[in-house]
């Protein structure tokens, strides 16, 4: 009995164990079965090993993603430089798929692909295949037709300006051969005519953008000298031409005045002249008697012109002709009749009929400025400040060694705003915009930058951790724009 009394507690708590046993047995029978469990407002799946899931997983044809925890993931997710988007439900969204109002187009399996794809294309940042625009990336600027396919080894006129593209796609840059002739584009690849300047050396390029080969070229009514590899010659002779410092040929005067006076034989004829001094005086005795008649045709003119100023004398002596003017003088008072026409101008009474032009009346009731009150735009100006604040700190970044998200936290610091977490977890701090202004904060998958305008943006971790400005469109995919609060 004193065993029992002892051992009597010991003997209660073995028989609990033995009882709750098989419950507990079964509890964990159950949350190792195979399939979906939940705990909580966590779900997470038991795999056929008895394992949770973790990582992307598929099941029953449909990608899911698990967290080291095993616990299911959801919204945006960056999986091996892959991107993925996992609904409420879990599963990775395919196809077209409207988020937070933006339109994606997600691969059959799952992926968001952006960049340039294995079949040549290039995908924008919401995984759209893009056509009739540009690309700009590290290795060049390209253009993509109608089609998606990038313009290739020929000329191309886009928007007014012609451009080269070579066999990668790129637009050539600088001096470029095609077929053996030579052409010339500037740094945006535009295909360049006219006068150029290329490393010290002056050239020309005809309308058709090829390089002047010609050794004489007639330009805008000068005419230029050129080298064979087509530079401009200065400074120089050639060819009995002499071409000035500008390359402006003209025709040297020296050798062009030599050989006419060698041509001229002007010796001969003075000694066939004095040889024959004495059929000279013969022949001038009848020049006189030509020289008589000449004098007789003269007489008759002189004849002609004595009568003109008799009778303008005997015009001059008749009084009559005063008394005729002065006759003519005297109706003159008659233009008293026109007199009468002054009154009758009606002239001013132009005026009088402009005066009721009330213009200025009709001017009262504009009141177009009242129309224009209620455009309320400045109301946004707040916002747009301290976007340009977040915009001024990012700038003074640049240089800087640091990720990405100390780039946006200490831009936001400007601003009050004291926070740090992963690139995502930034579009908290604002709203979704379609219209970004600079200042606003760009969400990546995996990575966050801060919007600087004209398609740039201010990256921080780039190429290492260095803060540098580059392209909105950068290896990871763009998710949206968030308008700091």
């Amino acid at each position: 009995m004193n065993f029992v009394e002892k051992h009597s507690k010991l003997l209660a708590v073995t028989l609990c164990l033995c009882a709750f046993g098989p419950v507990l047995s079964t509890v964990h029978a159950y949350e190792v079965q195979p399939g979906w469990h939940e705990a909580g407002a966590t779900s997470y799946y038991i795999l056929d090993n008895h394992q949770k899931a973790k990582g992307l997983t598929e099941i029953d044809g449909k990608k899911y993603y698990f967290g080291n925890d095993g616990s299911m993931r959801t919204g945006w997710a960056n999986i091996e430089n892959t991107t993925y988007y996992f609904d409420n439900s879990g599963e990775a969204l395919t196809g077209k798929s409207e988020i937070q109002g933006v339109t994606y187009n997600f691969q059959e399996n799952g992926t968001l692909e952006s960049g340039w794809t294995e079949e040549g294309t290039y995908n924008n940042e919401k995984g759209f295949k893009v056509a009739n625009a540009w690309v700009n990336d590290d290795s060049g600027k390209a253009y993509l037709d109608e089609n998606g396919t990038p313009v290739k080894s020929t000329f191309v006129e886009i928007e007014g300006s012609r451009y080269y593209f070579n066999d990668e796609g790129k637009a050539a840059v600088g001096t470029v051969d095609v077929d053996g002739t030579t052409y010339y584009t500037d740094d945006q690849g535009i295909v360049k005519t006219g006068w150029q300047n290329e490393n010290g050396a002056t050239t020309y390029y005809n309308e058709d953008g090829s390089l002047n080969t010609d050794t004489y070229r007639d330009i805008d009514g000068q005419t230029y000298a050129f080298n064979e590899d087509g530079t401009l010659l200065t400074n120089s002779e050639r060819d009995g031409y002499t071409i000035d410092e500008s390359g402006v040929v003209s025709i040297a005067p020296a050798p062009v005045e030599q050989p006419a006076p060698e041509v001229v034989p002007e010796a001969p004829a003075p000694e066939t002249t004095v040889e024959e001094p004495a059929p000279l005086p013969e022949a001038e005795v009848p020049a006189p008697e030509a020289e008589v008649p000449a004098p007789e045709v003269e007489a008759p003119a002189p004849e002609v012109e004595v009568p003109a100023p008799d009778y303008s004398d005997a015009i001059v002596e008749d009084g009559a002709v005063d008394d005729y003017y002065q006759e003519d003088y005297l109706p003159d008072p008659t233009p008293e009749v026109v007199e009468e026409y002054v009154p009758e101008e009606v002239v001013p009474e132009v005026p009088v009929e402009q005066a009721p032009i009330e213009v200025p009346v009709e001017q009262i009731p504009v009141e177009t400025p009242v129309e224009q009150a209620p455009v309320e735009v400045p109301v946004e100006t707040p916002s747009y400040d301290k976007a340009s604040s977040i915009l001024g700190a990012a700038l003074s970044q640049i240089g800087v060694n640091q990720d990405c998200t100390m780039l946006v936290t200490n831009s936001l610091a400007a601003v009050g705003i004291s926070f740090h977490g992963w690139p995502e977890d930034y579009a908290a701090l604002g709203d979704w915009t379609s219209n970004p202004v600079p200042g606003d904060i760009i969400i990546y998958s995996g990575h966050v930058a801060v919007y600087a305008g004209d398609g740039m943006a201010v990256h921080g971790g780039w190429n290492g951790y260095t803060t540098a400005m580059f392209s909105v469109n950068c290896s990871r995919a763009l998710i949206g724009y968030i308008h700091v609060r």
